[in-house]
């Protein structure tokens, strides 16, 4: 492997492992043994030398709105700044964004090498889980986004569609106009790919997506891909086209070196324009249902309860956590649960049930011959998905990358330099849920994402750890590998699996489907994301996924939010 200090690009500095800062450590997430990030000296001459307009009103500095509007839209994450830059950008409508946290001017927000730091910032809340009784009856942090962009101001940046079967699926339950087809002219048209268009690909949309350059690419990664060649797999070009399965070099919202989150792409632009009013610190506490219809957002204005009306619509664009804990907190979800808390319904709906999220296995790791160069991208810039069983319509396991060593808190890792190659479960069957602990606004939801209650997802992890453990002990690693540290080389008993894997158990944050869409009695949303028993009130995120996509969530969410800024647009035509 190529020494860092020989790097013109700096990766000395930026090497430096992020479990070993005090300021990370403080988080239990970060606990993970992320490595490979900043020191704190470096965080701050970045942010100095980086000084954006401002993308907001914060609330702490700026009068209450006081006129109504004609669209209010709550989150301004993956899907939220879609559909407000949308909206905005082809109407004539008056839009309000209210985002619960600050603006987006940090160095670890736009430096895609520094993504893993930002979730030990203000950028990042965090959500625990319940104590999962097949995780080694440990408690999950999920990240979730805490500015202007949301999650996709801290993700990994994967641009990622998913399965053709993913959406068809969608569309067999009775979603009109969420088959593979129908939402391909979305995916396209918000998109500006790197390689120009083509059936599957857009190229005049807001977001760009692009490659790792050729002379950029990550040794490593490169060694996986020779690695599962060597195994038998086929190449993919692009997940993102005719076929996902396979190895492939990822598509990333990264252009010019820099973080493509939906706010820089989408809500930017648009914020131009006076129609749109953007502001931050504006937690949204409750939505006001009067006689069936909801009329308006009560959020918290530098601290104070302030109301703001709609003449058309609500659309709740929070995530799969926080746009169900909302409807709940306003009396639209299970009357049963909510009278628990004290809360009356308003429309007894399965808010916050069907929760789900792809298991991330963070466990195969590699102590190296010697220092790990520092990618000039995300840390992993190679994915596999691939079919536990042939029999199977699309692929249910993960294989990646990373040039990092990653462990969840169930494993230590002691030495100086590393790398891992993670398993996944892209098609989990199991399903969990979200509920409200009180009625107070300021007290967390309870989370149960019910990890690996169904069995099929055990079979789909092993498989996927024990393909990372083949691509990891390739001829193409034998010049970077020491040793496998975890699991540790040898065979393993079927017990000795389960234990192993219930210890590597973390979350990929991609929570889905708690505010599903559908024509059935599970469903809250209609396929036109209308909150079924409430006008004027919409859902556009991951929550309304009635199962979550073969990939990450980010793309499908950012096209969830650019396909509601359209339905909008019709029906206020």
């Amino acid at each position: 492997m190529k020494d860092p200090r020989n790097d013109k690009d700096g990766a000395l500095e930026a090497s430096v492992a992020l479990y070993r800062t005090g300021r990370i450590k403080r988080r239990d997430f970060i606990r993970m043994a992320v490595s490979a990030g900043i020191t704190a000296g470096l965080a701050g001459a970045l942010a100095n030398a980086w000084s954006p307009e401002a993308l907001a009103a914060s609330t702490l500095k700026t009068t209450k709105p006081a006129r109504t509007f004609d669209y209010i839209v709550i989150g301004s994450g993956s899907a939220g700044s879609a559909l407000a830059g949308r909206l905005a950008g082809t109407t004539e409508a008056s839009v309000l964004m209210l985002e619960a946290g600050g603006d987006d001017d940090l160095a670890e927000v736009h430096d895609p090498k520094l993504w893993a730091a930002s979730l030990g910032t203000r950028a990042t809340k965090f959500f625990n889980t319940v104590p999962q009784r097949n995780a080694d009856g440990r408690s999950h942090a999920w990240p979730r986004g805490n500015v202007l962009g949301g999650t996709s101001a801290l993700n990994a940046m994967i641009f990622a569609r998913g399965h053709r079967s993913d959406y068809d699926s969608w569309a067999y339950a009775g979603n009109t106009g969420w088959s593979y087809e129908e939402v391909l002219p979305h995916f396209k048209a918000l998109e500006t790919w790197e390689g120009g268009a083509s059936t599957y690909r857009g190229d005049g949309g807001p977001i760009y997506i692009s490659t790792p350059a050729a002379d950029k690419r990550h040794e490593g990664a490169q060694a996986f891909m020779e690695a599962c060649a060597g195994l038998g797999f086929k190449e993919t070009p692009d997940f993102n086209a005719e076929r996902m399965s396979g190895q492939a070099w990822v598509n990333f919202n990264i252009k010019d070196f820099k973080r493509q989150s939906s706010a820089t792409a989408f809500l930017r632009p648009a914020m131009a324009r006076k129609d749109l009013t953007v502001l931050t610190d504006a937690p949204a506490i409750k939505l006001m249902v009067e006689k069936g219809r909801c009329r308006g957002v009560t959020y918290l204005h530098d601290g104070q309860p302030h109301t703001v009306y709609a003449d058309r619509e609500v659309i709740l664009s929070a995530g799969a956590i926080d746009s169900p804990r909302l409807l709940m907190l306003s009396g639209i979800g299970p009357a049963e649960d909510l009278g628990r808390v004290g809360i009356e319904a308003v429309a007894d709906l399965p808010v916050g049930q069907g929760l789900q999220d792809h298991i991330l296995g963070a466990g195969v790791n590699y102590e190296a011959k010697g220092p790990v160069p520092l990618s000039h991208y995300n840390h992993s810039e190679v994915y596999m998905w691939e079919r536990s069983d042939s029999r199977l319509p699309a692929p249910d396991a993960i294989a990646l990358y990373v040039s990092v060593p990653f462990a969840s808190t169930g494993h230590q890792l002691n030495y100086e330099h590393g790398y891992c190659i993670l398993s996944g479960v892209a098609r989990p069957h199991s399903r969990g849920h979200v509920m409200l602990a009180s009625a107070d606004p300021a007290v967390p939801p309870i989370v149960d994402p019910n990890y690996l209650s169904e069995a099929q997802d055990w079979k789909a992890y092993r498989f996927a750890t024990e393909l990372c453990r083949e691509i990891g002990a390739g001829k193409a690693y034998d010049a970077f590998r020491k040793a496998e540290v975890l699991p540790g080389g040898g065979e393993l008993s079927a017990a000795q699996w389960r234990t192993f894997l219930g210890k590597s158990l973390n979350t990929y944050f991609h929570p889905t489907s708690t505010c599903r869409m559908g024509v059935d009695e599970e469903a809250v949303v209609d396929p036109e994301l209308r909150v079924y028993g409430v006008q004027n009130l919409r859902v556009a995120d991951a929550s309304i996924m009635p199962s979550i996509t073969t990939s990450n969530t980010n793309a499908p969410s950012t096209m969830i939010g650019w396909k509601c800024a359209e339905m909008l647009r019709a029906a206020a035509a």
